[in-house]
Protein backbone atom coordinates (compact mmCIF):
# COMPACT_ATOMS: atom_id res chain seq x y z
CA UNK A 1 0.00 0.00 0.00
CA UNK A 2 2.86 2.69 1.05
CA UNK A 3 4.81 1.89 -2.20
CA UNK A 4 4.23 4.70 -3.64
CA UNK A 5 3.82 7.30 -0.84
CA UNK A 6 6.86 9.80 0.51
CA UNK A 7 7.89 9.14 3.63
CA UNK A 8 6.21 12.22 5.01
CA UNK A 9 2.88 10.68 3.48
CA UNK A 10 3.59 7.46 5.25
CA UNK A 11 3.78 9.02 8.52
CA UNK A 12 0.41 10.53 8.27
CA UNK A 13 -1.42 7.90 6.43
CA UNK A 14 -0.25 5.89 9.63
CA UNK A 15 -1.52 8.21 11.85
CA UNK A 16 -5.32 8.64 9.78
CA UNK A 17 -5.33 4.87 10.26
CA UNK A 18 -5.00 4.46 13.36
CA UNK A 19 -7.28 7.33 14.33
CA UNK A 20 -10.12 5.43 12.31
CA UNK A 21 -8.94 2.13 13.85
CA UNK A 22 -10.17 4.30 17.27
CA UNK A 23 -12.84 5.45 15.73
CA UNK A 24 -14.56 1.78 14.55
CA UNK A 25 -13.85 0.58 17.86
CA UNK A 26 -16.14 4.29 19.43
CA UNK A 27 -18.40 3.19 16.96
CA UNK A 28 -18.44 -0.53 17.92
CA UNK A 29 -19.17 -0.09 21.34
CA UNK A 30 -22.25 2.35 21.01
CA UNK A 31 -23.53 -0.81 19.53
CA UNK A 32 -22.09 -3.50 21.80
CA UNK A 33 -23.33 -1.19 25.11
CA UNK A 34 -26.91 -0.93 23.03
CA UNK A 35 -26.23 2.66 23.72
CA UNK A 36 -29.14 4.16 21.67
CA UNK A 37 -29.69 6.99 23.22
CA UNK A 38 -30.67 10.03 21.25
CA UNK A 39 -26.30 11.35 21.58
CA UNK A 40 -25.96 7.56 21.25
CA UNK A 41 -27.75 6.69 17.70
CA UNK A 42 -26.20 10.52 16.78
CA UNK A 43 -22.67 9.34 17.53
CA UNK A 44 -23.29 5.99 15.52
CA UNK A 45 -24.76 7.64 12.53
CA UNK A 46 -22.33 11.07 12.61
CA UNK A 47 -19.41 7.75 13.16
CA UNK A 48 -20.37 5.92 10.52
CA UNK A 49 -20.71 8.87 7.67
CA UNK A 50 -16.74 10.19 8.69
CA UNK A 51 -15.54 5.94 8.51
CA UNK A 52 -17.14 5.68 5.12
CA UNK A 53 -15.62 8.93 4.06
CA UNK A 54 -12.45 8.51 5.45
CA UNK A 55 -11.92 5.29 4.22
CA UNK A 56 -12.88 6.10 0.82
CA UNK A 57 -10.27 9.12 1.15
CA UNK A 58 -7.44 6.77 2.19
CA UNK A 59 -8.19 4.65 -1.67
CA UNK A 60 -8.53 7.79 -3.62
CA UNK A 61 -5.35 9.44 -2.07
CA UNK A 62 -3.57 5.73 -2.66
CA UNK A 63 -4.77 6.08 -6.58
CA UNK A 64 -3.71 9.57 -6.86
CA UNK A 65 -0.05 8.57 -5.40
CA UNK A 66 0.15 5.58 -7.35
CA UNK A 67 -1.04 8.15 -11.04
CA UNK A 68 1.92 10.26 -9.42
CA UNK A 69 4.57 6.85 -8.72
CA UNK A 70 3.55 5.57 -12.78
CA UNK A 71 4.26 9.01 -14.30
CA UNK A 72 7.28 9.99 -11.86
CA UNK A 73 9.19 6.73 -11.23
CA UNK A 74 7.80 4.49 -14.25
CA UNK A 75 7.67 7.26 -16.71
CA UNK A 76 4.70 5.65 -18.51
CA UNK A 77 2.35 8.83 -19.43
CA UNK A 78 0.27 6.73 -20.90
CA UNK A 79 -0.51 4.22 -18.32
CA UNK A 80 -0.26 7.25 -15.45
CA UNK A 81 -3.16 8.78 -17.16
CA UNK A 82 -5.51 5.44 -17.59
CA UNK A 83 -5.06 5.89 -13.44
CA UNK A 84 -6.29 9.07 -13.38
CA UNK A 85 -8.53 8.65 -15.05
CA UNK A 86 -9.74 6.22 -12.94
CA UNK A 87 -9.45 8.44 -9.70
CA UNK A 88 -11.38 11.00 -11.24
CA UNK A 89 -14.76 8.77 -12.08
CA UNK A 90 -14.69 7.71 -8.21
CA UNK A 91 -13.60 11.30 -7.08
CA UNK A 92 -17.83 12.65 -6.24
CA UNK A 93 -16.28 15.77 -4.69
CA UNK A 94 -13.97 16.59 -7.17
CA UNK A 95 -10.99 16.74 -4.65
CA UNK A 96 -8.45 15.66 -7.39
CA UNK A 97 -10.51 17.15 -10.60
CA UNK A 98 -8.50 20.37 -10.03
CA UNK A 99 -5.74 19.12 -10.10
CA UNK A 100 -5.80 17.58 -13.40
CA UNK A 101 -4.38 20.48 -15.22
CA UNK A 102 -1.19 20.45 -13.94
CA UNK A 103 -1.20 16.25 -14.33
CA UNK A 104 -2.01 16.32 -17.96
CA UNK A 105 0.97 19.62 -18.53
CA UNK A 106 3.37 16.84 -16.99
CA UNK A 107 1.51 14.03 -19.14
CA UNK A 108 1.84 15.87 -22.37
CA UNK A 109 5.49 17.13 -21.72
CA UNK A 110 6.50 13.09 -21.11
CA UNK A 111 5.06 12.51 -24.47
CA UNK A 112 7.14 15.46 -26.60
CA UNK A 113 3.69 17.53 -26.96
CA UNK A 114 4.85 21.35 -26.03
CA UNK A 115 1.63 22.62 -27.44
CA UNK A 116 -0.35 20.65 -25.92
CA UNK A 117 1.42 21.79 -22.84
CA UNK A 118 0.95 25.58 -23.55
CA UNK A 119 -2.73 25.34 -24.42
CA UNK A 120 -3.27 23.09 -20.67
CA UNK A 121 -1.56 26.29 -19.07
CA UNK A 122 -3.42 28.89 -21.24
CA UNK A 123 -7.07 26.89 -20.49
CA UNK A 124 -6.02 26.83 -16.95
CA UNK A 125 -4.00 30.48 -16.67
CA UNK A 126 -6.17 31.62 -13.49
CA UNK A 127 -5.27 28.87 -11.60
CA UNK A 128 -1.90 28.64 -12.21
CA UNK A 129 -1.34 32.66 -11.40
CA UNK A 130 -3.34 32.33 -8.06
CA UNK A 131 0.11 32.08 -5.67
CA UNK A 132 3.54 32.35 -6.75
CA UNK A 133 4.60 28.22 -6.26
CA UNK A 134 2.26 27.58 -9.10
CA UNK A 135 2.90 30.65 -11.04
CA UNK A 136 6.59 28.87 -11.03
CA UNK A 137 5.46 25.14 -12.03
CA UNK A 138 3.91 27.74 -14.76
CA UNK A 139 7.22 29.17 -15.60
CA UNK A 140 8.78 25.93 -15.66
CA UNK A 141 6.55 24.05 -18.45
CA UNK A 142 6.65 27.01 -20.40
CA UNK A 143 10.07 27.33 -20.63
CA UNK A 144 10.05 23.51 -20.97
CA UNK A 145 7.74 23.34 -24.01
CA UNK A 146 9.36 26.15 -25.60
CA UNK A 147 12.58 24.94 -25.76
CA UNK A 148 10.99 22.47 -27.74
CA UNK A 149 9.15 24.64 -29.71
CA UNK A 150 12.58 26.52 -30.45
CA UNK A 151 11.28 29.80 -29.51
CA UNK A 152 13.87 31.95 -27.77
CA UNK A 153 12.18 34.49 -27.86
CA UNK A 154 9.10 33.17 -25.93
CA UNK A 155 11.81 31.78 -23.07
CA UNK A 156 13.44 34.86 -22.27
CA UNK A 157 10.40 36.36 -21.47
CA UNK A 158 9.58 34.11 -19.03
CA UNK A 159 12.33 33.81 -17.60
CA UNK A 160 12.52 37.20 -16.78
CA UNK A 161 9.87 37.10 -14.66
CA UNK A 162 11.25 33.44 -13.08
CA UNK A 163 14.63 36.04 -11.95
CA UNK A 164 11.83 37.88 -9.70
CA UNK A 165 10.93 35.16 -8.48
CA UNK A 166 14.58 34.13 -7.57
CA UNK A 167 15.19 37.25 -6.34
CA UNK A 168 12.62 36.96 -3.64
CA UNK A 169 13.65 36.51 -0.05
CA UNK A 170 11.45 33.54 0.35
CA UNK A 171 11.51 32.12 -3.05
CA UNK A 172 10.04 28.82 -4.01
CA UNK A 173 12.31 25.93 -4.04
CA UNK A 174 10.08 23.53 -6.18
CA UNK A 175 12.95 23.16 -8.85
CA UNK A 176 16.11 24.09 -9.26
CA UNK A 177 17.03 27.39 -10.20
CA UNK A 178 20.20 26.20 -12.29
CA UNK A 179 17.74 24.32 -13.69
CA UNK A 180 15.83 27.17 -14.99
CA UNK A 181 18.55 28.69 -15.83
CA UNK A 182 19.80 25.95 -18.04
CA UNK A 183 17.43 26.27 -20.15
CA UNK A 184 17.28 29.60 -20.47
CA UNK A 185 20.96 28.86 -21.84
CA UNK A 186 20.05 26.00 -24.12
CA UNK A 187 17.69 28.56 -25.42
CA UNK A 188 20.37 30.96 -26.17
CA UNK A 189 22.26 28.39 -27.90
CA UNK A 190 25.03 28.90 -25.13
CA UNK A 191 25.83 25.33 -24.61
CA UNK A 192 29.34 25.74 -22.50
CA UNK A 193 27.23 28.13 -19.79
CA UNK A 194 23.93 25.54 -19.64
CA UNK A 195 26.35 23.10 -19.50
CA UNK A 196 27.95 24.92 -16.17
CA UNK A 197 24.27 24.80 -14.96
CA UNK A 198 22.82 21.46 -15.00
CA UNK A 199 26.71 20.25 -13.24
CA UNK A 200 25.52 22.32 -10.76
CA UNK A 201 22.06 20.56 -9.73
CA UNK A 202 21.91 18.86 -7.16
CA UNK A 203 19.71 15.06 -8.60
CA UNK A 204 19.63 13.25 -5.14
CA UNK A 205 16.33 13.76 -4.53
CA UNK A 206 15.38 13.96 -7.78
CA UNK A 207 12.92 11.26 -8.88
CA UNK A 208 13.40 9.18 -12.25
CA UNK A 209 11.70 11.39 -14.41
CA UNK A 210 13.31 14.80 -13.33
CA UNK A 211 16.70 13.17 -13.64
CA UNK A 212 16.10 11.84 -16.81
CA UNK A 213 15.69 15.23 -18.31
CA UNK A 214 19.24 16.38 -16.37
CA UNK A 215 20.91 13.47 -17.66
CA UNK A 216 20.12 13.86 -21.14
CA UNK A 217 20.89 17.53 -21.21
CA UNK A 218 24.09 16.23 -19.72
CA UNK A 219 25.11 13.93 -21.99
CA UNK A 220 23.93 16.07 -25.07
CA UNK A 221 26.13 18.96 -23.38
CA UNK A 222 29.27 17.29 -22.42
CA UNK A 223 31.69 15.12 -23.99
CA UNK A 224 35.18 12.82 -23.19
CA UNK A 225 35.10 11.17 -19.85
CA UNK A 226 31.98 12.84 -18.12
CA UNK A 227 30.14 12.06 -21.35
CA UNK A 228 30.69 8.69 -20.94
CA UNK A 229 29.73 8.77 -16.95
CA UNK A 230 26.81 10.87 -17.36
CA UNK A 231 25.72 8.01 -19.98
CA UNK A 232 26.51 5.17 -17.87
CA UNK A 233 24.68 7.05 -15.03
CA UNK A 234 21.64 7.30 -17.71
CA UNK A 235 21.88 3.47 -18.31
CA UNK A 236 21.60 3.01 -14.99
CA UNK A 237 18.60 5.16 -14.46
CA UNK A 238 16.94 3.80 -17.77
CA UNK A 239 17.30 0.19 -15.61
CA UNK A 240 15.70 1.34 -12.85
CA UNK A 241 12.88 2.76 -14.68
CA UNK A 242 12.10 -0.54 -16.41
CA UNK A 243 12.48 -2.66 -13.02
CA UNK A 244 9.62 -0.20 -11.75
CA UNK A 245 7.24 -0.86 -14.81
CA UNK A 246 7.77 -4.73 -14.56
Amino acid sequence: MFKHYSPKQKVKTVIDIIFYLIFAYMVISVVINKDFTISGIAFLIIGIVCLVFGIRNEILKQKYNKALFTLNYCCNPDKAEEQYNELVEKDIFNIYRDDRALFDIMIELERGNPKKVLKIIEDDDKKFSANVELLLIKFYYQMRAHLMLGNTKAINEIYNDVKNIAAMKKRPKIFSYDELEGIHQLALNNKGRALDCFKKINTIHMNPKEKKFILENLIALSSGQDKEDYQAEYDTLLQVIEDENK
